[in-house]
């Protein structure tokens, strides 16, 4: 059973109308103060693996255990207290607020809903909102009158109000300039040391995962590729896949050179996977058992494991 302030997801399965796998037996857990990255091309599994956690897609299979109950299996009521406990921050954070609700009445909404005494609770809004450089005069903006840098604040503000213990964000600086991402994701950092929050990090943007996340997960295909402590992945790749994305990835320092990992095609369709290694019809490495046999996720011994017939050699 999952410790009360750990979320543990154990073979969790998303499957869709038409036969899509979007999610195809995932295990991964989740502890309060650390943040976990969850990367891969559009397609991987990500957003609906992570809206599975607070009801938004619902598993075919598996179990999502946090403070002694089963998340997939929650009545009507237990969905409030979940809303509580784990909040999401959406992509498009202009269109998850309301356009018929002021700032204001878009942070109060949670403390009526969850009936939270408003004379107590809304001086911490007032300082959360400072902290999160939102003016007491946007009060009385509605969505459309801000910035999307200034919508993605306030849906923060918002799914802070109730002080949940986990966050998930949803590529949460997607569209916005560099310099206002780099504020944001400091404004996250410091968040989390405040409330102790775990945060579960979804993101294609591996300068901003390897920045700001503890462990990352790397997913294909429903499934999860490499996972462990994101210095150790992102320092020494067992798995092709996770070469491959890191190899794309540009680099700043013009010193560090990464070999190019190309892959073929595009991700198949989790509608009709490849048997096998999910990854065998792109993978450089794959020979006749990749097609046939899919690996496991085997521990490397230094907290990563990957899911892999022929891995890369470990550089730690």
């Amino acid at each position: 059973m999952a410790e009360p302030d750990t979320i543990e997801i154990e073979d969790l399965r998303v499957t869709f109308s038409g036969g899509v796998q979007a999610v195809a037996g995932i295990d991964l857990s989740l502890t309060v103060g650390e943040t976990l990255g969850l990367v891969g091309e559009s397609g991987s599994g990500k957003t609906t693996l992570a809206k599975a956690l607070i009801g938004l897609s619902r598993p075919t299979s598996g179990r999502v255990r946090f403070e002694g109950r089963d998340l997939t299996a929650l009545t009507r009521a237990d969905r409030l207290w979940l809303r509580r406990r784990v909040q999401m921050i959406f992509q498009d954070s202009l269109s998850s607020l309301s356009p018929r609700l002021t700032v204001r009445k878009l942070l109060a909404e949670p403390i009526v809903i969850h009936g939270l005494d408003k004379a107590e609770r809304w001086p911490k809004v007032l300082d959360l909102m400072a902290r999160l450089g939102l003016a007491q005069a946007q009060l009385g903006k509605f969505p459309h009158q801000i910035s999307g840098g200034q919508a993605r604040r306030v849906a923060i503000a918002r799914a802070l109000v109730c002080e949940p213990s986990f966050l998930i964000a949803d590529e949460p600086t997607a569209g916005l300039d560099v310099s206002v991402q780099g504020e944001l994701l400091n404004l996250l950092a410091d968040l989390q040391k405040r409330f102790s929050l775990g945060i579960l990090m979804v993101s294609h943007n591996l300068n901003v995962i390897g920045r700001v996340t503890d462990r990352v997960a790397i997913m294909y295909l429903g499934k999860v590729m490499e996972e462990g402590p994101t210095r150790r992945v992102f320092g020494g790749p067992r798995h092709p896949y996770t070469a491959a994305l890191l190899s794309a990835n540009p680099v700043i320092d013009p010193e560090h050179k990464r070999e190019k990992l190309v892959l073929a095609g595009e991700i198949p369709s989790p509608s009709n996977p490849p048997s096998g290694c999910r990854f065998h019809t792109r993978c450089p490495r794959a020979q006749a058992r990749c097609r046939t046999e899919e690996p496991q996720l085997t521990p490397a011994g230094n907290g990563v494991r990957y899911a892999c017939h022929f891995p890369l050699e470990s550089a730690s």
